[in-house]
């Protein structure tokens, strides 16, 4: 029988812009929605915001929960699972047994639950990677079943999706006023409740953030067609993904924001069920919001990489080789905001306010860059991605031989 050999991980620099240039998106949008995680001392409302807040505050506020609160995550839940059905698809057109590709991606995931257990204990309460792990796993288990059994189950997902949107509504109605560890005296403290914190997501987070299998499942999906790697192909998809997909999510993020300007306290709208509802609406149109955003960026490198428009490509290309080192980056931020926020440091989270932490996010986001499109032109990876590629082995099947029947039966035939 002919044979064809099997074909190895792709080089940095050849890597489909799409994904990736989301991604780098998706990473600004979660810092920024995150700095709730870092402030502290003031009661929260709507979104986990500070209820208190004013001007410039206030103003970003507002930016943050139009653009990547409800926004940043789905999206990068989204991505993560098209890189599960990329890994999938290149699996099976290696002709690669399914047994093994599990095996492979559970080491893989369970040295990602040991990388987001040692961020949640040492650096951030509010981190998750310990999530992507556990949900992420069972994503992979689903798209080896019946290739109907991962939309069901992305499907079935969204009420609990649905879940974290209505807490984001009526969060102000009670008495919090950051994270706990975020408030900590000092470090040993803060690094008790991590790890408290870290203990009962790896026991629950399978349950509780089971919610992110939804946009998983829909990034997965997407893989089987390449519909953000193949741009040009899949031009007259993408187009009005993004166009509905940015509107929808822009004006879906209006009501619940209009409370947080207009009633922070919570002295005219105080209904449970109205917050609630309004925080469903915020929820469910950021799913639609991210995947519209993961269209356009896949629309916008692909325009980049035909046409080489100067200063927009150096733009996109730096964000590309961010999205590519993610899990560094990620990871990272976590550094320099622990180094910034805590009590024990300089107290930027009760001091600085959403204004200053913003600026300290987007200023942060900007410097990691060069040093991703450094790494990506000596065609090295990000430290914590070399870590996961050690302890877990290759994202591709072992080079070897494969039939070349099954490797022109793998693409559209069933697991």
């Amino acid at each position: 029988m002919a044979s064809i050999p099997a074909v190895g991980s792709v080089p940095l620099t050849r890597r489909a812009g799409g994904p990736d240039f989301a991604r780098g998106l998706a990473l600004l949008g979660i810092a920024l929605a995150n700095t709730v995680g870092w402030l502290h001392g003031s009661q929260w409302t709507v979104l986990l915001k500070q209820q208190d807040a004013a001007g410039w505050d206030r103003a970003a506020d507002v930016l943050i929960a139009l653009t990547a609160d409800n926004r940043g995550f789905p999206l990068f839940a989204m991505l993560f699972g098209y890189g599960l059905g990329i890994l999938y698809r290149r699996s099976r057109e290696h002709g690669e047994r399914t047994g093994r590709f599990l095996m492979r991606m559970l080491r893989r995931h369970v040295v990602l639950l040991a990388i987001g257990v040692a961020h949640a204990i040492l650096l951030f309460q509010g981190d998750i990677l310990v999530s992507y792990a556990l949900v992420g796993m069972l994503c992979v288990l689903l798209m080896t079943r019946h290739r109907a059994a991962l939309p069901l189950a992305g499907v079935l997902a969204l009420p609990a999706l649905g879940v974290w949107g209505w807490a984001d509504g009526i969060i102000g109605l009670s008495s919090g006023d950051g994270y706990a560890a975020a408030a900590a005296d000092d470090y040993l403290s803060g690094l008790r409740l991590r790890t408290e914190s870290a203990a009962s997501e790896v026991a629950t987070g399978l349950l509780t953030d089971i919610g992110l299998l939804a946009p998983m499942a829909i990034g997965a999906l997407a893989a089987r067609v390449r519909l953000f790697e193949e741009a040009a192909a899949n031009h007259d998809v993408l187009v009005p993904l993004a166009r509905w997909g940015l509107g929808i999510g822009l004006v879906g993020a209006v009501p619940l924001t209009a409370v947080l300007v207009v009633d922070p306290a919570h002295q005219i709208l105080d209904s449970e069920t109205v917050l609630g509802l309004l925080g469903l609406v915020h929820q469910y149109t950021g799913l639609l919001g991210g995947l519209g955003l993961a269209a356009a960026a896949a629309l916008l490198a692909e325009h980049v990489r035909n046409r080489e428009a100067r200063p927009l490509a150096g733009v996109v290309h730096g964000i590309e080789a961010l999205g590519a080192v993610s899990l560094s980056a990620y990871v990272g931020q976590s550094v320099v905001f622990h180094a910034l926020f805590p009590p024990y440091t300089l107290d930027l989270g009760e001091r600085s306010g959403i204004a200053g932490a913003a600026v300290i996010v987007v200023v942060t986001y900007l410097v990691m860059i060069p040093l991703a499109v450094a790494l990506r032109r000596g065609e090295h990876r990000g430290p914590l991605e070399v870590v996961l590629r050690r302890l877990a082995g290759s994202s591709t099947p072992r080079r070897g031989t494969v039939p070349t029947s099954a490797a022109r039966r793998a693409p559209g035939g069933r697991p």
